[in-house]
């Protein structure tokens, strides 16, 4: 079960941005102090493909970003009873070059709960075991390995420019401060995609030709919302049904995913504690 909820894990980062040759139509919008309400404004000069490039553009010159994420998951499995429904609420500050890390993460199961937090640079990766309540480190090897995945799966303009080949399936709407992109996505399309990016970003023994081919999406939707004098995202919601058989077992994931962005480029640097690197326990390979 670890095994299946890393690569569900792993599988869910990769989406952390979204991206027609038409122009964004306007959303009503409540009007407040006497300003224009979006039913009034006229549609946007910008085609949705300059709006994509423009944000491809910007996001690759993001140098740092917060992220405030609200994660619900629905897990069941077709062999065992099992019917595990998580929230999570997480909180990341995060540096791009070099990539570095703090999150903060609160896990609901049922009536429990517990606290976590990690911090993820190139001195190491160290994580917070509320069960032990004592500080582990990562080996340096799997350190490298997060480093390289967090590089591919952190660089917005190349996940915007991935999804290009799927310009003609958004709609494109715009209130007073945002672009908002909409996408509905299922069938073999957009289930190839998927597999193909998360063969990019997993390591080796997570992305076995095997476990892709039985890989089933049944259907994707993304809200994904861009400032409109920046180009850098603002926010994410995602809803994604999907299945994967492993080892006979047939697992089938509901998932919905609200995240917030914010603090473009106001965080300089991210220091892990000396007093966590000192009493960190190393974890064997």
């Amino acid at each position: 079960m670890k095994r299946i909820l890393s690569i569900l894990t792993g599988l869910f980062m990769v989406f952390m941005l979204a991206a027609c040759n038409e122009t964004a139509k306007p959303v009503n919008e409540p009007a407040a102090n006497n300003e224009t309400s979006a039913a009034e404004e006229k549609p946007s000069e910008l085609t949705l493909q300059e709006v994509l490039e423009k944000s491809t553009e910007a996001s690759n010159n993001l140098k740092s970003f917060s992220v405030n994420m609200n994660l619900d998951q629905d897990m069941t499995s077709d062999q065992e009873e099992m019917n595990m429904k998580t929230q999570s609420v997480i909180e990341m500050n995060v540096v791009t070059d070099p990539m570095a890390f703090y999150q903060k993460m609160t896990m609901s199961l049922g009536e429990e709960s517990f606290e976590s937090e990690s911090y993820f640079s190139e001195e190491g990766m160290y994580l917070f075991d509320p069960g032990s309540q004592q500080w582990m480190k990562f080996p340096q090897e799997m350190t490298d390995t997060f480093l390289q995945m967090a590089g591919q799966q952190t660089n917005p303009g190349d996940e915007l420019k991935k999804l290009e080949k799927f310009v003609d399936d958004f709609t494109f709407e715009q209130d007073s401060k945002n672009y908002i992109l909409k996408l509905k996505a299922s069938g073999e399309k957009f289930s190839d995609f998927i597999k193909e990016t998360a063969a990019e970003a997993l390591p080796p023994e997570m992305a076995a030709e095997e476990l892709m081919n039985n890989m089933k999406i049944h259907g994707v939707e993304y809200e994904f919302v861009i400032d409109k004098e920046s180009f850098y995202p603002v926010a994410l919601e995602m809803t994604m049904d999907m299945e994967m058989t492993v080892e006979d077992q047939t697992i089938s994931l509901n998932q919905k995913m609200n995240g917030k962005y914010s603090n473009h480029n106001n965080i300089k640097t991210i220091t892990i504690p000396q007093e966590v690197i000192d009493s960190a326990m190393d974890i064997p390979l």
